[in-house]
């Protein structure tokens, strides 16, 4: 069913929606350990101060760098890429799907698009995540839906170069098509050099930059601490019960706003008609009646879904599955339209139901995620209560703060080893970020002990840290 509203006139509006959303609930503080790396690389872009980290993101910060200029507002710059990250999104999702903008599925799609939860937040975090998003599925449109034609070839491949400049780890998404018409395609030597000049119009400034042997020595530091060092991966984090877990609660929960176990009970007021709808979507679902099309879809997200099951920090970083979600809300909204067919009372009710509940999500999550989050109101009280005496936490604590302008003595705590040396110094007071404090009181007594949280399906980092003053015996 069409609208009378032109798909054009909606589209306009539609643009200046997600923009003016977006900077409306802009964040004005640095919430995590990533986004203050991000932050530091507007003023200096250097992957060898990880800022920030490798593969440095040159597409996503060079856009950055340029609205920063203009607006001056680190806050204000990243909302307006995520708002015309969403916008992409949206567009070349319903493309991806044949749905136009001005029917009621499509209108249903976009609203469930928009009101999402997960993107709402992501689209105001000083991260490249959303836009690396907007443009895999722009390739992958260009790769699946308008694969006949050579032109639209040429502009999938080049912006799969693009996107390895702005979310390297969102290609494996691109995979299969990428292979497929490499392999299909009699003019695949066109498509490989539409594919190298995707990555030259960034790679060139970017190793004119750092240098080609500092980039060498980033990457494979960085590449080899993401498989082994730095934990996350099933590598390093290879307890496959809770990867299980991890995944499904960043898909349901995080991703999709659903219910889980400690969270608001307002969540089952959306989880309900959305268990409704899935349903209704999954069991008319016929694999073997699935077009090539839909099938180079279903491979890809297979293999993405490979990927970041066993490469990607999916037990303490839920951002990971972003490029997932899009396509449960297909699913959703998939289920929504058979529904309201199949019973239309219901169905309207639980639809209207549905976007109620999830309007209602989004609002508290972005209303909390507009305040300072827990490590950045530590920083604030310690600025405000003017404390001047040692600091003792983890390495990346102690760097967030350093970086904010605090000039106390610092400590790093990686293990139990690094306990003893601290105390045989035995400075007056202390102050301790993290849960280690029981391990100092036989030196020191407890003068103050407090604890900061913010909302973890807001940002799971750091969601709660304790804080301790102590005074020497």
């Amino acid at each position: 069913m069409t609208m009378k509203i032109s798909n054009r006139n909606l589209i306009i509006f539609l643009f200046f929606v997600c923009l003016l959303s977006r900077i409306a609930t802009s964040i004005f503080h640095i919430e995590d350990i990533d986004s203050l790396r991000f932050a530091l690389s507007l003023h200096e872009f250097n992957v060898l101060k990880l800022q920030p980290h490798f593969p440095g993101y040159p597409v996503f910060i060079g856009i950055a760098k340029g609205l920063y200029f203009i607006t001056k507002s680190m806050g204000i710059t990243f909302s307006i890429i995520g708002g015309l990250s969403l916008f992409v999104l949206i567009i070349f999702t319903l493309k991806l799907f044949y749905l136009k903008l001005n029917s009621v599925q499509g209108l249903l799609c976009t609203s469930l698009l928009f009101l999402n939860p997960f993107f709402w937040l992501m689209s105001n975090r000083y991260m490249p995540d959303l836009m690396g998003l907007c443009v895999c599925i722009a390739c992958l449109n260009f790769l699946i839906t308008s694969a006949n034609r050579l032109r639209f070839l040429l502009i999938g491949f080049f912006l799969v170069g693009i996107l390895c400049g702005t979310r390297l780890s969102y290609v494996p998404l691109l995979a299969l098509p990428f292979i497929y018409h490499i392999y299909k395609n009699s003019n695949r030597h066109y498509l490989f050099f539409s594919f190298s000049f995707g990555c030259l119009i960034w790679l060139i400034p970017f190793v004119w930059i750092i240098g080609l042997d500092s980039l060498y020595i980033a990457a494979f530091k960085q590449t080899v601490g993401h498989f082994y060092d730095f934990g996350g991966t099933a590598i390093t984090d290879g307890v496959w019960h809770h990867r299980i877990v991890s995944i499904i609660r960043s898909i349901w929960a995080d991703g999709l706003g659903g219910f889980w176990l400690g969270r608001s009970w307002q969540t089952l007021l959306l989880t309900g008609p959305m268990a409704y709808f899935f349903y209704h979507s999954i069991i008319n679902l016929k694999i073997k009646n699935l077009t090539q099309h839909q099938l180079l879809i279903v491979g890809s997200l297979f293999s993405y879904f490979v990927w970041v099951f066993l490469f990607q920090n999916i037990i303490h970083k839920s951002r990971h599955i972003m490029p997932l979600i899009g396509f449960f809300i297909i699913l959703l909204n998939m289920g929504i339209t058979r529904a309201r067919v199949k019973n239309s009372l219901r169905g309207n009710i639980l639809t209207g139901l549905l976007l109620l509940s999830l309007f209602n999500v989004t609002l508290v999550l972005t209303s909390q995620h507009q305040n300072p989050n827990a490590i950045s109101s530590i920083k604030d009280s310690i600025i405000e209560k003017d404390i001047r005496y040692p600091i003792v936490s983890i390495p990346l604590i102690n760097y967030y703060l350093k970086k904010h302008g605090l000039d106390n003595e610092f400590f790093d705590i990686e293990d139990i080893m690094d306990i003893d040396p601290v105390k045989i110094l035995e400075k007056d007071s202390l102050l301790l970020i993290g849960n280690f404090e029981k391990r100092f009181l036989d030196h020191y007594v407890l003068t103050y002990d407090s604890t900061y949280y913010h909302n973890p399906y807001m940002n799971r980092m750091w969601s709660e840290i304790n804080v301790s003053s102590l005074k020497k015996k």
